[in-house]
């Protein structure tokens, strides 16, 4: 099937960036724009009861992009663009329209983690991951500074000079 899609707008961030906190935001003011979390499906860390949130999954984390490629395409295909919220950017979605990191000061994400109850060791990966994230986008957007719906308001304005670039391509 050679049918054109829709934008699909990629946003990451390690735990504590935020992410969650702006989907209420973009639904709000997405006009349309179709918000996915890839942490959605699961329930207690788990599809289908299979663990798959705990880095002992690893070896089935490719085959949960796969899946998630497939959701987000049906999605795009009937003529909606996606953004797709993920704390890393699965490599089966490399190939969308751009890529955007949410990102904060490593003290605001250790405070927002812990007021999630977790545990330093915990608190420590997500600020690795924090670290290694940051020289792998050139876009980034603090959440920081801002409440979520100002925050959703700047990644909505992304998608728009994104898709306002690629429509200038065309």
């Amino acid at each position: 099937m050679d049918t054109e899609l829709a934008p699909l707008y990629a946003v990451s961030g390690a735990p504590g960036a935020g992410k969650t906190s702006v989907q209420a935001g973009l639904l709000a003011a997405g006009n349309g724009l179709v918000v996915m979390d890839i942490d959605e499906l699961l329930e207690d860390s788990a599809l289908l009861g299979v663990p798959i949130a705990v880095p002992e999954a690893a070896p089935v984390w490719p085959a949960y992009g796969r899946m998630w490629r497939r959701i987000i395409d049906m999605t795009r295909r009937s003529g909606h663009p996606v953004v797709f919220l993920s704390p890393s950017i699965p490599s089966e979605l490399r190939s969308a329209t751009g890529y955007l990191l949410l990102d904060c000061d490593d003290e605001i994400r250790a405070d927002r983690l812990r007021a999630r109850g977790w545990h330093a060791a915990q608190v420590e990966s997500a600020l690795r991951d924090a670290r290694a994230y940051r020289p792998l986008f050139d876009t980034v957007v603090r959440t920081d500074d801002a409440d979520p719906k100002a925050v959703a308001a700047r990644i909505l304005d992304w998608t728009r000079s994104i898709g306002a670039a690629a429509a200038g391509r065309a």
